[in-house]
């Protein structure tokens, strides 16, 4: 599951967030079906932003969310989603974030381990003291419980 958290009110004039609904349940099939689109955006390797006019059936159907400040938006990660031009003076600001279970088979032991140096590496740039300065529930949010204590 991905989300992102706004931190300030987002319009549709902001171009803002966008998703298609339901588009997790034909990811696979959308993707059998224009595999020309990879020569032109690659695959899985980096952010692809797609331009409207190589898929109009989809710009036609997504659908913006509007959403204060402080509002949080989840979604499917297999949906499509992104944002549009921002035609107002104003900037965007929103957190965005990914959720998995622990157990989750992408997380294999090692890849825990880099996330755990990365995370701890980001701290002490900081200066925050995970024994100190992290709850219980704050080092295991991180995966650092099982390696501070």
């Amino acid at each position: 599951m991905q989300g992102l958290v706004n931190l300030a009110d987002n319009q549709v004039k902001d171009g803002g967030f966008w998703l298609v609904p339901g588009f997790h349940k034909y990811l696979e099939q959308w993707t059998r079906e224009h595999q020309e689109l990879s020569a032109i955006y690659g695959r899985w390797v980096r952010f692809n932003v797609f331009r409207e006019k190589d898929i109009p059936e989809l710009y036609s159907a997504a659908c913006h969310i509007s959403s204060r400040a402080g509002s949080a938006i989840l979604w499917d990660q297999r949906t499509m989603h992104g944002s549009r031009t921002n035609r107002s003076l104003r900037p965007r600001y929103a957190q965005f974030f990914k959720m998995f279970p622990a157990e989750h088979a992408a997380m294999t032991s090692e890849r825990a381990e880099r996330r755990r140096e990365a995370i701890l590496a980001k701290l002490k740039l900081v200066t925050i003291d995970p024994e100190v300065d992290l709850s219980l529930t704050g080092r295991k949010l991180f995966g650092l419980e099982k390696w501070i204590n």
